[in-house]
């Protein structure tokens, strides 16, 4: 097996590696979904309170 694999599969540091990149990558994609899902909550909010005084 290639030594690169080695380090990332067979050491807990390189599964500590892989398991720190995949919440990083989740951070970057669910950060932005997350801010987009409560704009348009309080833009839906914004919409219902407009009609009542």
């Amino acid at each position: 097996m290639h030594p690169v694999f080695v380090e990332l599969l067979a050491r807990p540091v390189g599964w500590l590696t892989i398991g720190g990149a995949l919440i990083m990558f989740g951070i970057t994609i669910g950060v932005p979904l997350f801010i987009r899902s409560r704009e348009r909550a309080e833009a839906r909010e914004k919409e219902r309170n407009r009609g009542t005084p």
